[in-house]
């Protein structure tokens, strides 16, 4: 039954595969800026914002904006980092001016005169109180209450005052990708330090994700990807399929698979897609991927992969189903995923839940009146199951696999 299963599971992958949809953005056939794509976000309305050399470019989907220096109050043309907070504010982490925030009218330009401890900032995190973390290039971490600027530094903790990435998990903590290993602070007074002799990869650590297990996603700079179940340390190179060693930018998708991108320091660059099995490698010459040095990545509400190279943008999506993921409700969630026991669904209203298998034969129904609903599907065959979620405010629809 395993043995169905998997090869079940690889054959969703496959179709996947053969159906998967490129479209390249750059300068010569689009309105961004530039072709050094260095960030990527995606606002409350699906707008795609870029960060880039140049200036910041947003995508509608039709249109394209380009924000700089010159037309705007973006205080700095290179933008390393971009966020976006629960009020739709786009934040900025530029090279060498500090921060910009932007609330679809007007800017504010924060800088060390105003409480940065840095005015180079290479990631922008967000944590669940709406704290602000400025992740600086050689100074420590700011972060932001609104009102007060608060700095943390080696002094207080942190392995390395140079961070390149920063992740929250769902306790909260901060997790800090430097030139010295990874950090992880309670946000109050706790700080850990992890470096290759717990089993890191490589010390210096160029991005971080979370997993819908809560597993940690460590990138490094010449040592593949680092993963951390909170016990136990894998590391995975290019002798087990990754493109390449040095890892710039890491994502995980809805399906729980990790996408990750490599730039071209030694042998192998590109981009990787994980799903905890095998790894399928994307490059110049086997798809349309804009250019082999991949820089940054995002994944949007539809599931489609917006990739950020040294080439312009690549777009990649599943045709596959026909089925989107579409999230019109506020809110929706589906974890974990891949899953062989119970499903948990959480919704912020009252909603209608159908689950069908991928021929669109629908399996389950039930109706709810909590934000959290267990359901168990240790009896649904192994495969590919699609969520309906209805609600008064609209319809969600998720996939999640069964194992």
């Amino acid at each position: 039954m395993k043995k169905l299963c998997f090869i079940l599971f690889a054959l969703f992958y496959l179709n996947i595969s053969y159906a998967q949809q490129w479209t390249i953005y750059s300068t010569s056939n689009s309105g961004v800026v530039s072709n050094d794509i260095l960030s990527i976000a995606i606002d409350h309305q699906g707008n795609k914002w870029f960060g880039t050399n140049r200036g910041v470019s947003k995508f509608d989907g039709i249109v394209w904006t380009t924000y700089t220096r010159a037309n705007s109050g973006l205080s700095c043309d290179t933008v390393w980092a971009i966020a976006i907070d629960s009020l739709n504010n786009i934040w900025f982490g530029s090279r060498i001016a500090g921060v910009s925030m932007f609330d679809g009218s007007n800017w504010i330009n924060y800088t060390t005169a105003d409480g940065l401890v840095d005015n180079y900032i290479q990631a922008i995190g967000l944590d669940k109180h709406g704290n602000k973390w400025f992740c600086a290039n050689q100074n420590g971490v700011t972060k932001f209450d609104g009102v007060n600027f608060t700095t943390y530094s080696m002094t207080d903790g942190l392995v390395s005052n140079q961070i390149f990435s920063i992740a929250i998990d769902s306790m909260d903590n901060k997790w800090f990708a430097t030139a010295h290993g990874v950090s992880k602070f309670d946000g109050n007074t706790s700080w850990t330090n992890y470096t290759t002799t717990d089993g890191l990869g490589q010390n210096i650590v160029h991005s971080i994700a979370i997993d819908k297990q809560g597993n940690k996603w460590f990138g490094t700079y010449g040592g593949g990807i680092t993963e951390f179940d909170g016990v136990n340390w894998t590391t995975y190179t290019t002798a087990d399929g990754l493109a390449g060693d040095y890892v710039w930018a890491i994502a995980v998708d809805s399906l729980n698979n990790i996408w990750a991108g490599s730039v071209p320091m030694s042998i192998g660059s590109g981009l990787s897609m994980f799903d905890h099995v095998n790894w399928v490698k994307y490059d110049t010459i086997n798809s349309d991927l804009a250019n082999d040095a991949v820089i940054s990545i995002a994944i949007d509400p539809q599931g489609c992969k917006w990739i950020g190279t040294q080439g312009g943008v690549s777009l990649l999506c599943d045709t596959t189903t026909g089925i989107n993921e579409i999230n019109e409700i506020t809110s929706i969630d589906i974890y974990p995923n891949p899953t062989s026991e119970n499903l948990i669904i959480e919704t912020t209203l009252q909603s209608t839940i159908e689950i069908s298998n991928i021929q669109g034969q629908l399996i389950k129904t039930l109706t709810t009146s909590g934000t959290k609903t267990n359901i168990d599907v240790s009896v649904f065959p192994c495969g590919v199951y699609i969520v309906e979620v209805k609600t008064e405010k609209g319809v969600g629809v998720k996939r999640f696999v069964k194992e």
